[in-house]
């Protein structure tokens, strides 16, 4: 089966791990599956080229993220998807977040009359996102959602049931065989530093629990804008010398460093899904998260930086998980999109 990916960023590279690891790993199990699949990236990768990536061509209109380009780029992406199609149709498009992907993605399939699906990946469920508008009742049955509670904040603004939902998950090839007998790290956090992720709270807890467990130690891996006000705020918190703000990480780095840590620590105010929770779980991590994207079902979770404290003191005084827990695959996911399609 021969299938169009419409998506605003994939790799550039093999190497480049960084860029949305699920819809990576998504693509090899489709690819095992003999799924044939060509990718058109609106912003990124940043060149004019297409490459191939694990045999999947990919080709970019290279938007860059600059809002001024944004008819050059939906125009660029309009003709690579019409050149694909006319050379080798395709019998899905799935297109990726509800917002110009899923727009260009609906006018091919009206052009020429293959199904379309789309995946809803993250604030696009919110009620800030403007595509939201244009949503018609025969668009809804053609939308997958990634946990109940990205399905719940779909249906706040808009009133309409995602009647899919198929949460991503990791590659169970890399579930390591053995864990670490000893973890250096109390608590991890992972994640880009942006406000949504509120960064604040995670580190207002980690000064509550410092009061309880002197001598705390705990790292943050991400780049982002707040990074220095972050880092004041530690400061501020009497935590400088016990957070380490180690910055952005291959994942390969990333997952290593999971497993010299005893709690994954989440804090983030939304999130559809929420991938560092499976990784880190994966990696031998206990999990305490704000109650968003698929921490109900894996985390122990809380609201306020006191309960959060708590849980995380709680996690601490267990052993150490000695056996990794995958109880979202990548394999399960692809079975779905298989039947789905």
């Amino acid at each position: 089966m021969r299938l169009l990916l419409l998506t605003p960023g994939f790799a550039a590279s093999e190497q480049d791990f960084t860029c949305i690891p699920p819809m990576q790993l998504y693509v090899r199990a489709m690819q095992a599956r003999d799924f044939d699949i060509q990718i058109v990236a609106f912003e990124y990768p940043f060149r004019d080229t297409s490459d191939l990536w694990h045999g999947a061509r990919v080709v970019s209109a290279n938007g860059q993220n600059r809002r001024w380009l944004r008819w050059r780029t939906w125009s660029r992406v309009r003709r690579y998807a019409d050149q694909i199609i006319q050379t080798d149709m395709p019998h899905v498009i799935h297109s990726f977040w509800l917002g110009p992907a899923w727009v260009i993605g609906e006018k091919l399939s009206r052009k020429w009359s293959i199904p379309h699906w789309t995946t809803l990946m993250g604030q696009d469920a919110r009620a800030s996102n403007r595509y939201l508008r244009r949503l018609h009742p025969n668009h809804i049955g053609r939308l997958v959602g990634l946990s109940a509670f990205h399905a719940a904040e779909f249906y706040k603004n808009t009133g309409y049931e995602i009647p899919h939902l198929i949460p991503w998950g990791v590659d169970p090839t890399e579930t390591p065989s053995t864990l670490p007998s000893t973890r250096p790290l109390d608590v991890l956090g992972v994640g880009s530093l942006i406000g949504v992720k509120n960064w604040e709270k995670w580190l207002h807890t980690l000064s509550i629990l410092n009061t309880w467990k002197p001598g705390i130690r705990a790292a943050l891996i991400g780049e982002g804008p707040l990074r220095k006000r972050l880092e004041q705020q530690a400061a501020t918190h009497g935590l400088s010398g016990q957070v380490q703000f180690l910055g952005g990480l291959d994942r390969p780095e990333v997952l290593a460093y999971m497993q010299t840590a005893r709690v994954l620590l989440h804090t983030s105010s939304y999130e559809s899904f929420g991938f560092v929770l499976p990784e880190a779980a994966q990696n031998g991590c206990r999990l305490v998260s704000t109650p968003v994207g698929i921490g109900p079902e894996m985390a122990h979770c809380g609201d306020t930086p006191e309960q959060l404290a708590r849980l995380v003191l709680e996690a601490l005084q267990k052993p150490l998980n000695m056996k990794p827990l995958v109880p979202y695959d990548i394999e399960k996911a692809a079975d779905a999109y298989q039947r789905l399609f």
